[in-house]
């Protein structure tokens, strides 16, 4: 039938089916509460409830499936000139026009000059912002599907109160909008009227805010987001991008939506991929932040992982928009410190002294010289492991002398973090060019310097070197079996765009989140250029044409090259994404254009493949001759592409392959040159990955295709007993010592718990059954304790592999030492984070908590070795979890301390109707005693597992038996995926 009258029946269905949901949410005496209906992308019903009335829902004939929603919260003139994009507008003439962006996000100040508006806070203020609303010729249409006091996080506020109006409340997704199709405001504070394709270097670099990269692109303000918090309605600000005319004919749909918002850690089945992956099936080309998690493994999350999403990292363009300070009558760019209280006022020029004290030329111990009347000067370390002291102690120091503000240096001009302070002493650090500006006068005796609040936010400033640096709080992207993220990379670091609320105002932010609208733009104008074009072919053409190499550092002429896991291709550039007429992308339906091979398990030579298309878009024939050019490298991987050259006749498409070849004796485990090997003074845990681009050179152009694998050797190591002994058999890696080395480690225990496989949720089956792939990593199989007189160890095996532990799955053994069952300490694998629960490092713990009071007792490596000893972390189905004794109270020399202890594992995707919101646990207690173990191998717990090896069994029972008291449990660490867990007895 006709797509629309399809759509519309299925639109009558589901409204009929949620009604009769909904009813039964109303009559029931229970916490559920309607959230919204969505009826296009994925139809059904968001609620908010209790476990039992999920099940309850679960057991309907109408309910398909119950899903949670995971909170996603919010991650330009020399952008312009850097990406090509102002070029566009000049020699290509295309600005975007009557392309649809739609903005999910905290909504749009459509008052704002930058937007056309009437330009004047006034106006904003006047705005009843829920209230009906009269879309404007640059903001057409959009939605709140929020309301402004709504935050899924907090209970209190987590009932939307959707209205009309989608006006801004927060200030993001203004921003956003201005990056991605702001008309640009004038000098004077008007919107800038005039032809864009007349704008000269000089005429941008003289607006007050410069134009969007797609400024002729209408916009859609889908707010999702209230004034502050985090959101669970990203899929229905999908759903309703399908259809904004609410129809049921998805001919009116968006041409391109934004995601600047998402979950760091998320996996790429992730419930709101779901929607992401609709909407591209129907036209809508989905960008997407690929998230600020810094530079850490997997901590790219969703929706920007999903392989149909176009995902943006975060770099640096020669711009900085720097605080201001006055030396000797000329401005100096720096950064204020961010604790002071008074920049309502500030207003102060006096002489600036150093510290008398030589000794004490930072500041760092109290000072001895009377400051008043003055600003101090301090001397400052950049590097964080020999700096003396922070700036806050400083501070306190020259307050107490008098000093009426401090003044720091730096050695780069680029500040890594910002300066604390107190509240109530105003500090301002030079870059490093201010700090050799005014040095002189400094040893001279002569500086003055003038501290005012007026001069934050004043200070433009160009660094030519900056320009195509990584940022580095962008997050290490994400990877799976067809996709690895990010797929490009825009400038995103001190992004000057539009201020809620200010009417012509400007405000400089950075993250991904600045990032993604910059390539939503130019995603806007490839689609005018290129109408009939699919999602896959848009998505193409700006991948293929990043030709911009990103390095690491603070100088892109000294730094090293950053490869795909970080940027993707590389630096977008519009002018040669319009201009394409070529494209080259992964085959298949998965929505992906780089190559994956994901991680590969290599027990023998082997050689993989994956096509790769070339599309000749033009009139002519076209000859590509493809080439591969590594990022990263490690021995014994190598790809190729065959054939190296395709003839590709006019409108039609020819498949090549990317090969990869892998001898899994020669692997071994090398780093990401850019990576810091140290992380919180420990050896980080990393993958050994191979990576680059594939290079199609067509029609005089050059087109990158990012490729992308994560090899390592497997061992088939396997254990048998016989005669109290247990034997090694099989093949084992052995590469010797050292982080590179790959050797096959064993670890064994007790065996004391076994899990059966969870089914699939579906159906009536809600509670004890996995939600999706990635929960079955977190599907428990067995569990086993092991001590060797200092260390009480816990071994798990899940019926799946995870990617990585963390957010999606995290294992833990809740302790009971003193017999009265309830858990005393809390063993759980974590990383070390900061006080708001960020990411620091890439250093698998084994933390333990005390519950009574919170306070962290003992911090293990996980499996027992940090980075510097490869145990086979990610992509694994076992793990140890090792802690102190005397941690737990216990006395070594006691002889005996029996406990008891429960096994789980917390995520993002527990089964909807569980109560405990688990992924999975073995919930009976399970006992122990690590001072008397009952079956145990001499010698410990963790072997290195050469083939050969026999390791004597010992404890209260010197024989294996058939029942689980009297059986080992083995992890085989490098063993491949599914043969890591053996459970050795004498029978059965």
């Amino acid at each position: 039938g006709h797509p629309a009258a399809a759509a519309r029946a299925a639109r009558r269905l589901t409204d009929d089916i949620a009604g009769r949901v909904l009813d039964a949410l109303r009559r029931a005496d229970g916490t559920t509460r309607a959230v919204a209906t969505t009826r296009n992308a994925v139809p059904g019903v968001i609620v908010t409830a209790d476990a039992a009335e999920l099940r309850a829902l679960a057991a309907r004939p109408d309910v398909r499936a119950v899903r949670p929603t995971v909170p996603k919260v919010l991650h330009n003139a020399s952008a312009a000139r850097l990406t090509h994009v102002d070029r566009v507008w000049r020699d290509a003439g295309r600005r975007g026009e009557g392309v649809r962006i739609g903005v999910v996000d905290t909504g749009i100040d459509y008052t704002h000059a930058d937007f056309g508006g009437p330009g004047t806070p006034e106006a904003y203020d006047a705005v009843d912002r829920t209230g009906p609303w009269t879309p404007t010729a640059k903001v057409v249409g959009g939605h709140d599907f929020a309301g402004d006091d709504y935050d899924s996080n907090d209970p209190a506020r987590a009932t939307p109160a959707p209205d009309p109006n989608p006006m801004d409340c927060q200030g993001h997704g203004t921003h956003v909008a201005g990056t991605a199709a702001g008309l640009g405001v004038a000098a004077d504070g008007s919107p800038f009227t005039g032809d864009h394709a007349s704008l000269t270097p000089e005429a941008l670099d003289g607006m007050a805010i410069g134009p969007g990269t797609a400024p002729g692109a209408l916009l859609y303000a889908l707010k999702v987001f209230g004034c502050s918090g985090a959101t669970a309605l990203v899929g229905q600000a999908l759903d309703w991008s399908l259809d904004p005319n609410g129809d049921g004919d998805f001919a009116d749909h968006l041409d391109v939506v934004n995601l600047s918002l998402g979950s760091d850690f998320g996996a790429q089945d992730d419930p709101d991929n779901l929607f992401v992956r609709e909407a591209v099936r129907h036209g809508v080309v989905v960008v997407a932040s690929a998230g600020n998690g810094g530079d850490f493994y997997d901590v790219g999350g969703s929706p920007a992982n999903t392989p149909e999403a176009l995902a943006v990292a975060n770099t640096r363009d020669a711009f900085t928009l720097l605080d201001g300070a006055e030396a000797d009558g000329a401005r100096q760019s720096g950064q204020y410190s961010v604790n002071y209280t008074g920049y309502p006022g500030l207003d102060r020029t006096l002489p600036v002294v150093p510290v008398a004290d030589g000794g004490n030329a930072d500041g760092c111990a109290p000072i001895d010289q009377d400051l008043t009347g003055r600003f101090v000067w301090l001397e400052w370390d950049e590097d964080d492991a020999t700096r003396e002291c922070g700036s806050g102690p400083r501070t306190d120091h020259a307050e107490a002398a008098g000093a009426e503000g401090v003044l720091l240096p730096a050695t780069g001009d680029v500040f890594k973090a910002a300066i604390g302070g107190n509240a109530g002493t105003p500090v301002f650090q030079f870059t490093a060019a201010a700090t050799r500006a005014v040095r002189p006068s400094l040893d001279a005796g002569t500086l003055r310097v003038r501290l005012a609040g007026a001069l934050r936010n004043a200070a433009p400033t160009t660094t030519p070197n900056l320009a195509d640096t990584m940022t580095p709080s962008s997050s290490r992207g994400a990877r799976g079996p067809v996709a690895a993220k990010p797929d490009v990379a825009a400038p995103g670091d001190t992004i000057l765009s539009a201020a809620v609320g200010t009417g012509a105002g400007a405000v400089s932010l950075g993250g991904t989140s600045m990032a993604a609208p910059h390539v939503a733009g130019i995603a806007a104008l490839v689609r005018e250029v290129h109408p009939d074009w699919t999602v896959e072919e848009v998505k193409a053409a700006v991948v293929n044409t990043a030709g911009g190499d990103v390095t690491d550092g603070d100088d892109r002429t000294t730094g090293t090259p950053e490869a795909p896991m970080r940027v993707g291709a590389g630096r977008v550039d519009a002018a040669r994404a319009v201009a394409v007429d070529v494209l080259a992308m992964a085959e298949g339906d998965a929505g992906a254009v780089g190559v994956t091979f994901g991680p590969v398990e290599a027990a023998r030579p082997l050689e993989l493949t994956r096509a790769l298309e070339v599309v000749n878009k033009s009139a002519d024939w076209r000859t590509a001759r493809l080439s591969y050019e590594a990022a990263t490298t490690v021995p014994g991987a190598a790809f190729r592409v065959w054939p190296p050259v395709l003839v590709v006749p006019p409108g039609e498409t020819r498949t090549a392959e990317v090969r990869l070849a892998v001898e899994p004796d020669l692997l071994r485990k090398t780093a990401d040159p850019t990576l810091e090997k140290l992380q919180a003074g420990l050896a980080r845990q990393f993958l050994a990955e191979a990576s680059g681009r594939v290079l199609v050179r067509a029609g005089g152009r050059e087109l990158r295709v990012p490729v992308y694998a994560a090899p390592k050797p497997v061992g088939d190591v396997e254990a048998a007993y016989a005669d109290g002994a247990v034997r090694l058999t099989g093949r084992a890696l052995d590469q010797g010592e050292g982080d590179q080395a790959y050797r096959s480690l064993l670890t064994a225990f007790e065996l004391q718990g076994t899990s059966p496989e969870l089914p699939d949720c579906a159906g009536e089956v809600q509670v004890d059954c996995a939600l999706n792939a990635s929960a079955r990593g977190g599907d428990l199989r067995y569990v086993g304790a092991a001590s060797d007189g200092e260390l009480l160890a816990f071994g798990l095996a899940t019926w799946r592999d995870w990617v990585t532990l963390g957010a999606v799955n995290s294992p833990w053994i809740r302790v009971d030492t003193n017999g009265d069952g309830a858990p005393d300490y809390v063993v759980e694998a974590a990383k070390p984070t900061d006080a708001l629960g960020t990411v620091t490092a890439d250093v698998w713990l084994a933390r333990t908590t005390r519950v009574a009071d919170g306070a962290v007792v003992d911090e293990q490596p996980l499996n027992g070795a940090h980075g510097d000893v490869d145990t086979n972390l990610p992509d694994s189905d076992v793990v140890v979890l090792p802690v102190a004794l005397t941690a737990l109270g216990i006395d070594p020399a006691s002889g005996s301390a029996r406990i008891g202890y429960t096994a789980g594992v917390s995520g993002q995707y527990p089964a909807p109707g569980n109560e405990a919101g688990l992924v999975d646990r073995i919930a009976e207690p399970m006992t122990f005693d690590p001072l008397r173990p009952g079956l145990a191998l001499r010698g410990g717990w963790s072997f290195a597992a050469a083939a050969g090896t026999v390791l004597e069994v010992v404890g209260d029972a010197a024989a294996l038996g058939a029942d689980r008291a009297d059986s080992l449990l083995l992890l085989h660490h490098h063993n491949a995926s599914g043969d890591r867990a053996q459970v050795l007895r004498a029978v059965g």
